[in-house]
This record gives C-alpha cells, structure tokens and sequence, in this order.
C-alpha cells in the first residue's frame, strides 16, 4: 500500500480527537490512530523524520506532532532522537514489530472478505530466483491466470537471499528459490533438486558430454560476486584450495551478467539450469552437464509468521500442482524429484 499524506478522513479524527481532549480534560490518554502507526513505520525504515517526511509527502512538523501523540497515548518513549537520525527503544522495537503484524492484516482484509465469494479475488507478490525465473515465469504465470483468473500476480526477480529477506518483511506472500538456511521467520518446501550445469558458447567443449570438477580448474569462470553459499562450501572452495586456477570473472549477483558474460566468450557460468531455450540468446549457449553430478533444492518458502490469504494459498497449489507436472512428463531439464 502507498500511503502519500493525511487524508480528509484523518484530518477530520484528529480534529474531532483534539476538540475531546478539551472537553474531557486529562481524564485518560488518546487513542492510538492507524496513522500513527502507519507514519512510526516509516519513520524507523527511514532512519529519520525528515526522510521520512519526504517519502510520505507529511510535513516534519506534523510528523513530529504524531509521534509525540503516539508516545502520550502509549507512555513510553519509542523514538530515540539523536543528531545522526532516530532509532527504535526498546520498546519502540517492540511496537514496530507488532504495528507491521496489524498493517499486514489489515491490508489483507479486502483478500479475505473477498474469498467468501465463489472465485478467489485479490493480489499476490510472488517472488522468483533468478534462474527459476528463466525457465519457470511463462509457466507459473499462464497456470495461475488460468486457474485464477480472479488473482493478480506482482511478480518480483531477486537472489534467493534477498526474496527470503522481502519474505520475512512481508512485502512477498510467496517465494521461489534454491538453497539456503532462512529458517528465521521463514516456512520452507522442498520442490524439486536441480543439476548444476556448466554454461558454454554453443561452439565450446564440441567433443564433450560433460565436464569434470577437476577441469574447472583450467577453465576461465563467469561467477557472481556473492556466490550462493552452497556453491562456494560444496564446489568451488576446493577447486581454488587445490593450487592455480584460471582467470575468475566476478560480476554482480545477476543471472543475465553471468549468461551475458558466456555470450562474450569471456568465459564458463555455474548454474542450475539445463534449458536455455527461454532466455535470450538461448541458442548461441549450451548448458553441459557436471560430473559427478550435483544439486541445489528448489523449495517455495512463506512468512512462518502470517498465514496465507486465500488467494496466495491458491496460487501456491496452482505452483505445486504446475511443477508436479513437469516433473512426471520431464520437462524440467537436470530436475529430480525430492525423496522425503
């Protein structure tokens, strides 16, 4: 939701709740508004009231009043002001916690009054990995509109790292990514395993089914200059402690720079990817498979905190259903069922 300035609505609340104070004296303390929780939000993401004044286009001054009123109606302090900016007290931490929990809620209300009517309205954020959003998107997007012509999908394209993050932010319903440890505020689902492959110009390696590990070792790699975890412990941490290697190109955590970077010839990407046939320049590549193989788990991970909404638990069984699928007829290239 996009809050951008008081509406008429509050003006009028909090000209009612002021003539009331005047009325009634110092009989008990005002109520704690929406808005009031609303701008502390903001003012703690921004760091500070006159950031945050701007990105809701509030004067500092009414800002500063709101939060004065919000800290009578609680009091306590929840603002610690210093010249570098503003920062949660202890119980201010407590607060934004629990004031994100109701704004989450209430955003949802229109989601779960609306899934009382035949079809299953609403919005769900859905976030990919990069990779799986190479191979998955066209996928996902016309089973969902099929299934759920009702349910609006905001898609979003992130590291997995990052999509976890949004996640326990609440500002994804549902994500899609490969390895990781985010238990933390996170609820995850094996999907599937994938093989790594490694990613060539069509015209390299001509003679070869696969490759070795211990080749790496002579090949020049395209990698991300924050490698997934996995692959840093697992596969590549031994091949550079095992004495020189070739040339390393590191660019930014962005499937394309790798795909760009192979389409360059300046060298070989690491990816669990098998077909190539959806992304751009597709054709010019090959994806070679590694030997001995190895996996990444896909899984689909939801807030531990907040349930779903019909809608998102909906698109989650169009997702699971669509990928069950691909998996019996294989059409999921290097991609093996998860034993449980």
């Amino acid at each position: 939701m996009v809050y951008t300035g008081e509406s008429r609505y509050y003006r009028e609340v909090t000209r009612r709740q002021r003539a009331s104070r005047v009325r009634g004296g110092c009989m008990g303390r005002s109520r704690i508004q929406l808005r009031h929780l609303l701008y502390f939000i903001k003012i703690v993401d921004a760091g500070s009231f006159s950031r945050a004044a701007t990105l809701i286009h509030v004067a500092q001054p009414a800002l500063s009043q709101q939060m004065s009123e919000l800290e009578e109606s609680l009091g306590v302090s929840v603002l610690h002001r210093s010249a570098r900016g503003v920062q949660p007290t202890a119980a201010g931490k407590l607060l934004y916690a629990e004031a994100e929990a109701i704004i989450h809620r209430i955003e949802h209300l229109p989601d779960l009054v609306r899934a009382h009517s035949e079809e299953v309205n609403g919005v769900v954020r859905l976030g990919l990995s990069q990779v799986l959003a190479a191979f998955m998107t066209a996928a996902i997007t016309g089973a969902c509109r099929s299934a759920l012509p009702n349910v609006t999908l905001h898609l979003v394209r992130d590291t997995s790292e990052q999509l976890a993050h949004r996640i326990r932010e609440h500002s994804l319903d549902i994500a899609l990514i490969f390895d990781g440890e985010f238990a933390a505020g996170v609820t995850s689902q094996p999907l599937f395993r994938q093989q790594l492959f490694l990613i060539a110009q069509r015209t390299a390696l001509l003679e070869q089914e696969s490759v070795t590990w211990d080749a790496l070792r002579d090949m020049p790699l395209v990698l991300p200059a924050h490698p997934h975890e996995h692959i840093v412990q697992t596969l590549l941490d031994p091949i550079f402690n095992e004495g020189p290697h070739g040339v390393t190109i590191l660019v930014e955590n962005d499937f394309w720079a790798q795909i760009s970077a192979v389409q360059a010839g300046l060298g070989f990407a690491l990816l669990a990817i098998g077909d190539l046939s959806h992304t751009q320049g597709g054709a010019e590549m090959k994806a070679v498979p590694l030997e001995p193989p190895v996996y990444m788990t896909a899984s689909h991970i939801t807030s531990a905190a907040h349930p779903l909404t019909p809608a998102a638990d909906a698109t989650l069984n169009v997702i699971n259903n669509l990928i069950a699928r691909h998996l019996d007829e294989q059409k999921i290239i290097g991609a093996i069922r998860v034993v449980r």
